[in-house]
């Protein structure tokens, strides 16, 4: 889920104690079940969304919420803008409903609800778009041989590149790797906070392996200078009780950094590092399903947004090539 930067929206927003109560008890039925301190923050925005609707339509109870009313409440949520300013996306509306549907089963549950009145509700149609862009194979080596591996930050650098190309982990994923998560020998990576808090297994592939090799023994016990970690990728530890992780955009600058040094004019991201190794893959015939699972998709159709570009890539060779093209 993502709240798109509603966990920033005014917090004093209207809403009802018997509301804030029950989504309470919902957002602790989730710690329990493990989901991540992040999501609970989305979960709030969406609940906040909810009572504000509620306190409009005087809804003070579960037992009055109609099938009608969760269509509304789509309807409404629709006009309301992002904490930025922004247009509401699609994807946005349906994270809500998704939430409040998954809420109403859990009243439900709880004997509160004799029926879940968001289950029938249909969610809006989605665009299916490719992605933007990804990196031709040049554009990825020269990306990957721009840091500079004489020095620690760049060997750290091109150890994250490889790691990244090798895998395709999402941002939040390669932050919160640690060195426990490591199979060098059998060239395994074991991501244990994937979204949704799903954990895998993950391929390196043995370049991938090489560098992480080389960090370890050398790069990182340089970047820690003494200090204890169980994070795979640290930052410099120049005072006592530093941050040694990574932070939140360190990766972003560090993508964008060498693809200029790279002389790469399309906007890179850590993102568009996933889209590309799951692109490159394919082109290489690998299995849809197996790149499913190495990135962590939870339905196929995710995945075969890839197959789609690839496929693009072909038919533009077939008109440039085919004498009848």
């Amino acid at each position: 889920m993502n709240a798109e930067g509603e966990d920033q929206r005014d917090g004093n927003a209207p809403t009802s104690p018997a509301w804030e109560a029950l989504f309470h008890r919902h957002r602790q039925s989730l710690l329990v079940r493990g989901q991540a301190r992040r999501t609970l923050v989305t979960v709030a925005c969406y609940a906040r969304r909810w009572a504000e609707f509620c306190v409009e339509l005087k809804l003070d109870a579960p037992s009055a919420v109609t099938t009608e009313h969760i269509a509304a409440f789509q309807k409404w949520l629709w006009h309301q803008p992002t904490a930025r300013g922004a247009a509401r996306t699609i994807a946005s509306q349906n994270n809500v409903l998704a939430w409040l549907k998954s809420f109403m089963a859990w009243l439900q549950i709880e004997g509160l609800l004799t029926r879940n009145p968001a289950a029938t509700v249909p969610y809006a149609k989605e665009p299916d778009p490719l992605p933007k862009d990804v990196l031709t194979l040049a554009e990825a080596v020269a990306i990957l041989d721009a840091p500079d591996v004489a020095t620690p930050h760049g060997q750290r650098d091109r150890t994250i590149l490889e790691t990244m190309y090798a895998t395709g982990l999402r941002r939040a994923e390669l932050r919160a790797l640690e060195v426990a998560d490591l199979d060098l020998d059998a060239e395994l990576l074991t991501v244990r906070r994937g979204k949704g808090g799903k954990g895998r297994v993950v391929p390196l592939t043995r370049t991938a392996c090489a560098a992480l090799e080389n960090y370890l023994r050398t790069t990182r016990p340089a970047l820690l200078n003494g200090v204890g970690s169980a994070r795979l990728f640290v930052s410099p530890v120049n005072h006592p009780g530093e941050d040694i992780g990574l932070g939140e955009h360190a990766l972003s600058n560090l993508v964008t950094r060498y693809a200029k040094a790279a002389g790469v004019k399309k906007k890179v991201t850590p993102h568009l590092w996933r889209h590309t190794c799951a692109t490159h893959l394919l082109q290489n015939r690998a299995n849809v399903r197996h790149v499913q699972e190495l990135l962590g998709h939870k339905t196929l159709a995710t995945t075969e947004r890839y197959l789609r570009l690839t496929i693009t890539d072909l038919k533009d060779a077939h008109r440039r090539h085919h004498p009848r093209g």
